[in-house]
C-alpha cells in the first residue's frame, strides 16, 4: 500500500511539474509545451516534436514551442535546420529562461558546456536551464540534477542508470542500475526507459527480457519506431539457434542451386541492391556472381558435392552472418572423363535485408592435399 500510494503522490507531482518558470506562451500552449520539454530531457524527440506543433497551433507565438523544435532539429551546418530556426525567432518576445536556452542552442559545440554553466549560475532554480549543465561525460551531474529537481527527476534517473551499471558510481551495480531505470518509467510515461531497461538486461546477457522490455517502447508507436531495429536485434539473439540452422539450410540449398545450374532458386538468395562477389577454389580472381555465371557452359560434371561442419557467427547486430565450411565430393571432366575429388573449405557473408537473408559474398579454397575446381 505505501508503495502505491508513493506512486500515485509521485504521478501528482510529476504532472504538475513545470520545467520553465516564466515562459512568453500562453496557458495552454505552455502545458503542452512543458510537455515536450519532458519528452526532450527523455530523449523522446518524435512525441517532443508533435507535442510542440500542437502547442504552436494554440499559440503561433509560443517561443518555448519554438525553441523546442530547434532543439530537436539538427545542428549540421551543411544540412541541418537548427540554425535557420533560431534566427527566425523573435528574441526578444521570450521570456530569460527562453533566451538562455536560445543562447545555449546558438552558442558551438565547444562553447555549449561554458554557456550552459553561466546560464545555470543566472537562474539556479529553471529546470530546463540546469538540464542543459547535465552531460554523459560527468555522470555526476546527473545525480546533482535529480538531488536538486526531484520532480523532473526521470531523466536523470535513466542516465544515472547507465552509470550505476558501467561502474561511473564505483564498481558496476546492476541492482542499483535497475532500480533507478525503474524509478524513471514511474516518474515518465514513456518509451525511452524501457529501451533503457533493455539495453541493460541485454549488457548482462539476458537477451529474452531485453527483447519483452524493447516490446514495450516498440508498443508507444510501433510504426516508424526508432526501437524496432534493437528489438529485431533481441528477438535474433533470443532465437539464434533456429536463425543458424536457417541460414546453414540458405547455404545448402544456395550452392545445390549453384551445382545444379538452377538459377531460379539461386535467385531466392540475391538482392537488386547487393552485388555478390566470389572466389573459386582455383584461386583465381574474384568475381561477380550473378545471372550471367549460370549461363557459362561448364567443364566438368559435378558427381556429387557436400557442405559439412558448417558454423556460423553474427555481428553485434545480428544482421549480418559469415558461414564458414568445408565441402567434399568429386567432379568429372567432360572432355577426358577424368574424375577428380573435390577438397575445399569455404565461407560466405549473408545480410538480413527487408526482403530477408540475402548472400553478399562467398570464397573458397582448396584444403591442404585437397583440389578444388579446375582452372578454367
Amino acid at each position: 500500500m505505501k508503495k502505491l500510494l508513493f506512486i500515485l503522490a509521485l504521478s501528482s507531482t510529476v504532472a504538475s511539474a513545470q520545467w520553465v518558470q516564466k515562459t512568453s506562451c500562453k496557458k495552454d500552449a505552455a502545458k503542452i509545451t512543458n510537455e515536450a520539454i519532458e519528452s526532450i530531457a527523455n530523449l523522446e524527440y518524435l512525441p517532443a516534436m508533435g507535442m510542440a506543433k500542437a502547442a504552436l497551433l494554440l499559440d503561433p507565438e509560443c517561443g518555448c514551442a519554438q525553441l523546442a523544435l530547434a532543439a530537436i532539429s539538427s545542428p549540421n551546418p551543411n544540412w541541418g535546420s537548427q540554425k535557420s530556426k533560431l534566427e527566425a525567432m523573435n528574441v526578444s518576445k521570450l521570456s530569460a529562461e527562453e533566451k538562455a536556452w536560445h543562447e545555449f542552442l546558438m552558442a558551438s559545440r565547444t562553447n555549449r558546456p561554458s554557456v550552459a554553466q553561466a546560464a545555470a549560475t543566472k537562474y539556479p532554480d529553471s529546470p530546463l536551464v540546469n538540464l542543459l549543465v547535465t552531460s554523459p561525460a560527468d555522470f555526476n551531474s546527473f545525480k546533482t540534477f535529480a538531488e536538486k529537481f526531484p520532480n523532473q527527476a526521470a531523466a536523470a534517473y535513466n542516465m544515472m542508470s547507465y552509470g550505476y551499471l558501467r561502474g561511473d558510481y564505483g564498481e558496476p551495480n546492476q541492482d542499483m542500475a535497475m532500480d533507478y531505470v525503474k524509478r524513471s518509467q514511474q516518474m515518465h510515461d514513456g518509451p525511452n526507459a524501457h529501451d533503457s531497461m533493455a539495453e541493460h538486461y541485454a549488457a548482462i546477457g539476458d537477451y529474452q527480457k531485453a527483447l519483452d522490455a524493447e516490446l514495450k517502447a516498440v508498443d508507444y508507436a510501433r510504426f516508424g519506431s526508432p526501437y524496432w531495429d534493437y528489438a529485431r536485434t533481441y528477438y535474433a539473439k533470443v532465437n539464434q539457434e533456429e536463425l543458424s540452422k536457417e541460414l546453414m539450410k540458405n547455404q545448402t540449398e544456395a550452392q545445390d542451386a549453384v551445382t545444379n545450374g538452377d538459377y531460379e532458386t539461386f535467385s531466392k538468395y540475391e538482392h537488386p541492391d547487393i552485388i555478390h562477389t566470389t572466389g573459386d577454389s582455383n584461386l583465381s580472381p574474384f568475381y561477380t556472381f550473378n545471372k550471367a555465371s549460370f549461363d557459362r557452359e561448364q567443364a566438368i560434371v559435378w558427381n556429387k558435392f557436400e557442405l559439412n561442419n558448417m558454423n556460423v557467427t553474427y555481428s553485434p547486430d545480428m544482421r549480418t552472418a559469415v558461414l564458414t565450411f568445408y565441402a567434399s565430393g568429386s567432379y568429372t571432366f567432360k572432355d577426358t572423363k577424368e574424375e577428380v575429388a573435390y577438397s575445399t573449405r569455404g565461407s560466405s557473408v549473408w545480410v538480413d535485408t527487408a526482403d530477408g537473408w540475402k548472400i553478399m559474398h562467398s570464397s573458397w579454397a582448396p584444403n591442404k592435399d585437397g583440389k578444388g575446381i579446375p582452372q578454367s
